[in-house]
């Protein structure tokens, strides 16, 4: 009696090649490299399943193959009979009677006519993962001795670990073309506002020059004056998206390096004096008399806190902004704390989507972008760190940031 395979100590190979390789081709190059060598089969094929086209696609075969190999989905195939049925089988002679597996089931005899080959035995399982047909594995023609059924449960396993490394290598691939496209959708937007910086700056220009016209009519000032000031919320607004084109591309800010984020909080914060001032607001600034090493982008820093602060005297019309950093055992935090407008529960779960603002600045019309907090709460969470908010509305903010100290 011939005694089953035990191919343990192949499995434990194939599945760190699998684990370590997560290019899809690789991936199934190696899986085709084991079939074959582990079944002493001629041939080898790891077919994947194409949904635009419901066909079987070969994507690795180990053998003489002139051509690349298309299937239908149906019976009328091996490979296609055991994506339909998701059946693993054996077939000892693949020109004789297949009625004893299924009525319907065919052998395609056109690729041994194209490879000039003579198919014999044959074994075919699926590739499945968490119920997801993924593709199937089949050895063509034993060196040694025909296949039998005592040869599916390790043809079996196999195909449960290849299921598992398509589905794996699949995901990556996904994540990899998601990303590609975060990069080209950010170089997109920094040429496009790139283009829309150089009219906004010529108009600015004209602007000035019309306002130096002598005994300029009042008329005129007033029209101008409105048109420079919508001129510069559209500086503003192309600065924005310029810096989040930035940060959603992966470029840095500035220089990444260990900063004193107590000197360099205190730096960002001197723009904002004024402005609170201007307003009526208290603007109270609380640092540790120590250095907080943080290793993060400088600019992207300073990007963190003018958006923070700059947003807290924009939506308060009273009372007090405060802005404190402090430490525990492995975080230095940031806080800024508000009593402005504050959020509508509603709108705090899109806060942080891009060009997103919440209603209650839009009601009131107060002039933003919805981008700056997209990027500062990117840029926070690439090095590491945490970005929340707690707000109530008509009652105030509070944006906390957590980044993981430096040694």
């Amino acid at each position: 009696m011939t005694q089953p395979r035990n191919i343990n100590h192949r499995l434990f190979d194939l599945y760190d090649n699998m684990i370590g390789d997560v290019e899809i081709p690789n991936v199934l190059r190696d899986v085709a490299d084991v079939v074959c060598s582990e079944f002493d089969a001629q041939r080898a094929s790891i077919y994947l399943i194409d949904p635009e086209t419901q066909e079987l696609q070969a994507a690795a075969m180990i053998g003489n193959i002139a051509k690349t190999i298309r299937i239908p989905i149906c019976k009328s195939s091996l490979a296609g009979f055991c994506a339909v049925t998701h059946q693993a089988f054996v077939v000892s002679d693949a020109y004789g009677d297949l009625s004893d597996i299924d009525p319907e089931l065919k052998f395609d005899a056109s690729w041994d006519k194209l490879n000039n080959f003579r198919t014999r035995d044959v074994m075919c399982a699926p590739a499945i993962f968490k119920g997801e047909m993924c593709g199937v594995v089949q050895a063509i023609n034993s060196k040694n001795r025909p296949f039998g059924n005592e040869d599916l449960p390790a043809m079996e396993t196999i195909s449960r670990l290849i299921g598992y490394a398509l589905h794996n290598a699949k995901l990556y691939d996904d994540l990899a073309t998601m990303k590609q496209l975060e990069k080209e959708k950010a170089k997109f937007m920094r040429v496009m506002v790139h283009e829309l910086k150089s009219p906004v700056s010529a108009a600015k220009m004209m602007i000035y020059a019309l306002g130096e016209v002598a005994e300029e009519p009042e008329s005129v000032k007033k029209y101008t004056d409105k048109i420079s000031t919508r001129m510069d919320q559209m500086t503003n607004i192309i600065g924005d998206m310029l810096e989040l084109a930035r940060v959603k591309g992966g470029q840095p800010l500035g220089e990444i390096s260990v900063l004193d984020l107590t000197t360099e909080t205190s730096t960002a914060c001197e723009p904002y004096a004024d402005q609170a001032k201007a307003k009526g607001l208290t603007l109270e600034i609380t640092l540790p008399d120590e250095k907080l090493n943080v290793r993060f982008d400088s600019q992207g820093y300073a990007l963190v806190v003018s958006n923070l602060l700059s947003n807290a005297i924009k939506y308060s019309s009273q009372g007090t902004v405060k802005l404190t950093l402090s430490s525990d055992d492995q975080w230095a935090i940031l806080e800024v704390i508000d009593n402005g407008i504050g959020i509508p529960q509603a709108d705090i779960p899109k806060l942080f989507t891009e060009f997103f603002r919440a209603s209650n600045a839009r009601r009131d019309r107060i002039p933003g972008t919805g981008v700056g907090l997209s990027g500062a709460k990117h840029i926070v969470e690439r090095f590491a760190g945490t970005f929340e908010l707690q707000s109530v509305e008509n009652e105030g903010s509070t944006f906390t940031v957590r980044l993981p100290l430096s040694g």
